[in-house]
């Protein structure tokens, strides 16, 4: 299992959809995708993605790792996704794009980084 205190502040980012249900927006179901660090767990951003369509957009997970970019002014070394996430190929680009190391962990691996805005999330929208 991966905790916070195995990384430095922006070592290893995480990208994740962090819904266990859809968020519903006027009637909508969606996903939402974020992008946080793995020692702080600060938040870059997120990303919402409609059920219907599956998958993020490639513009929005571009425009996410440039809000991330600017609020660090430095990339990681590394970015994790969960196993079999359905958006993989596209963090996967970004990763490249971008020159990161790309890891895919299982979520369990993740749960103590990623657990508690799970639960908030689930608890603000659930």
């Amino acid at each position: 299992m991966l905790t916070p205190d195995q990384f430095k502040v922006n070592e290893v980012w995480i990208a994740l959809r962090v819904n266990e249900s859809f968020l519903f927006v006027q009637d909508e179901p969606y996903d939402i995708y974020v992008l946080m660090d793995a020692a702080s767990t600060y938040v870059f951003g997120h990303v919402l993605t409609r059920v219907v369509e599956e998958l993020p957009h490639e513009r929005d997970v571009d425009t996410l790792f440039k809000e991330a970019w600017g609020a660090k002014k430095q990339w990681p070394e590394k970015l994790i996704i969960p196993e079999g996430d359905p958006a993989e190929d596209f963090f996967r680009m970004q990763a490249e794009k971008n020159g990161l190391i790309f890891d895919t962990v299982p979520l369990s691996d993740l749960s103590s980084i990623v657990g508690p805005l799970k639960e908030l999330f689930a608890s603000d929208f659930g």
